[in-house]
């Protein structure tokens, strides 16, 4: 069914969209101001700010896949499956690369909190990181409901 068709399933799906865009939208916001965090710290950067590459520089392919299927959900397409592949590759990526204690890992406290020197400036940076990681766990879970309520109405259920 589309977006367009009457009755429960029309404005589920429009629902869904709707929600998908949103918090899509909150996500990309948080992922350019905690990349900007990276920078204005200096530490856990890398290329195009600094000479060296590093993970830093790889996680900003998120862009290159956020961005795609913001679009395709606002010309209403059906992502909601793609949204979902990329809200659980993220969340694995900063759960990983935020609280996973091996070399190299940026501690949140330490390396976010503690870096400023300012308690408003360290939780103002701890915030956008929270911000970033609800708002991606928001965008799996609605994405989530969105492909199983596709499914149920294919079924017939």
């Amino acid at each position: 069914m589309s977006a367009g068709t009457g009755g429960a399933m029309g404005l589920a799906v429009r629902d869904g969209r709707r929600l998908l865009l949103i918090f899509a939208s909150a996500a990309l916001v948080f992922s350019i101001l905690h990349h900007a965090d990276h920078v204005i710290r200096g530490s856990h950067s890398g290329w195009p700010f600094e000479a060296e590459v590093t993970p830093f520089t790889y996680s900003l392919l998120i862009y290159a896949l956020i961005l795609p299927a913001i679009y395709l959900t606002a010309r209403g397409h059906d992502v909601a499956g793609y949204h979902l592949f990329v809200a659980v590759g993220g969340l694995a990526l900063i759960g990983f690369v935020h609280f996973v204690p091996v070399g190299g890992h940026e501690a949140p406290i330490g390396d976010i909190y503690a870096a400023y020197g300012s308690t408003s400036a360290g939780l103002l940076a701890l915030g956008i990181l929270v911000g970033l990681i609800a708002n991606v766990a928001a965008l799996a879970a609605v994405a989530l409901a969105t492909v199983r309520a596709k499914y149920r109405a294919a079924e017939g259920g």
